[in-house]
């Protein structure tokens, strides 16, 4: 079990890695190019700061602050695989290390994270917010994690 959840988390994570690399390679900045579903378009955006580049002034504290968010994601996966069963939690697990890893990497090594999937609508600041496959494993693996929590025995 544990050599599947490990494939996955690495899948995940070198997928991420792979479409930010071929954005950053083949796309002009703020570029923005439309995919087969006509409201998710592919667009180059990066990404400073947190979420909408907020306290982009800051880069230090933002390498830091994910360095340290990192290092509590790992703890909590040591924690979660060293317990038997719940395998929801643990698939989760694998889902939220695989988009912190990617959006670390790209903190701490490339300044910045490279977002690329944005959303077509009219509302303004929904078509202003950019992201990543990471940041929705992220959210998918949270996800997971609750559903695990309120269904365990």
């Amino acid at each position: 079990m544990y050599a599947i959840i490990g494939g996955l988390f690495l899948v995940l994570a070198v997928l991420d890695m792979g479409i930010k690399q071929y954005i950053e390679d083949t796309f002009w900045q703020d570029e923005e190019r439309e995919t087969v579903v006509p409201e998710i378009v592919l667009r180059k955006v990066h990404n400073k700061g947190l979420f909408l580049n907020s306290l982009e002034q800051y880069p230090a504290f933002i390498k830091v602050e994910s360095a340290v968010a990192g290092i509590c994601v790992l703890l909590y996966d040591i924690w979660v695989f060293l317990h038997k069963g719940n395998l929801c939690k643990k698939i989760g697990m694998a889902f939220v290390s695989a988009g912190a890893l990617s959006n670390i990497y790209d903190r701490l090594i490339r300044g910045k994270v490279i977002d690329y999937i944005g959303i077509r609508c009219k509302n303004k600041f929904l078509s202003r917010v950019t992201a990543n496959l990471a940041d929705l494993y992220v959210v998918l693996g949270a996800f997971l994690v609750a559903i695990a929590k309120c269904f365990r025995k």
